[in-house]
């Protein structure tokens, strides 16, 4: 197998070191390497969860993918994705539609236009509280309420260490909080290129449309107000207008700098 330099964490890594990394994943991961990996996170999942009550949290985005690959073949049915369906781009639902697991929940945040004209700071933030925020309203509030709603013992997320991401400390995937949440990361320790693999291998490379968008591997998935581009708002505003030029317009209704970036292009 030939072997590359991984992209490293995702804040800090290129898109195209992506690209090339996905486009050459076959010779650089075999089958039967990531089938072993997965085999090791079915194993620590029926460890962990016995006959606990468990479901996972899913996004449509490449780890959790992988996190569905291993939870499937781990038994793990029921699952959860937070969206807010006004603010998603519509290539991405029409994906959705037809790719979410069986037995995954859709929640809906119910956030919108009106509230981002209220809320202007949240659209492109640079701050890295502001980006929690946003996943705190639409990710961790659709876990919360899955966790409750289903009565859930443990709840599963595709969390990598990789990418920064507290998996429970001390080389540690799971912890519980002070709420009593038990939180478990399968696969925190895969690389991006097992992720790859097993999209590769196991899903037959169906990944969302959006990695295939400019910038996507890096913005990921997510509301397009979360989706700020490291070469500032200006630019933000370009890439939204190449991605989906039918939400462009809608947020010129909103927004002048929408609106300017659509007379820039006639």
């Amino acid at each position: 197998m030939e072997t590359t330099v991984s992209p490293g964490r995702k804040q800090t890594a290129s898109n195209d070191a992506f690209v090339k990394l996905w486009e050459n994943i076959d010779k650089i991961v075999s089958r039967d390497q990531i089938e072993s990996l997965v085999a090791d996170a079915v194993m620590d999942i029926k460890c962990r969860v016995g006959d606990k009550n468990a479901g996972f949290a899913w996004s449509g985005g490449k780890d959790s993918i992988a996190l569905q690959v291993v939870c499937e073949i781990a038994g793990i049915e029921q699952s959860v994705i937070g969206l807010s369906k006004e603010l998603e781009y519509p290539h991405y639902l029409a994906w959705l539609r037809v790719n979410k697991p069986l037995g995954c929940f859709t929640w809906d945040a119910g956030i919108g236009y009106d509230w981002l004209v209220k809320n202007p700071h949240m659209v492109f933030p640079e701050q890295s509280d502001l980006m929690a925020r946003w996943y705190s309203l639409i990710q961790h509030s659709a876990q919360a309420d899955f966790f409750r709603d289903a009565n859930l013992d443990i709840i599963i997320l595709g969390r990598r260490t990789q990418d920064g991401n507290y998996t429970g400390g001390k080389g540690k995937n799971i912890y519980t909080d002070k709420n009593e949440v038990t939180r478990f990361s399968p696969i925190a320790h895969w690389k991006h290129e097992h992720v790859l693999a097993a999209c590769h291998y196991f899903k037959n490379r169906n990944i969302p449309p959006i990695y295939y968008d400019p910038e996507g591997w890096i913005s990921g998935t997510g509301v397009w107000p979360v989706q700020t581009s490291s070469r500032g708002r200006e630019h933000s505003w370009e890439l939204l207008y190449q991605i989906s030029p039918e939400t462009i317009i809608k947020a010129a209704n909103h927004f002048p700098e929408a609106l300017k970036t659509l007379e820039k292009h006639g």
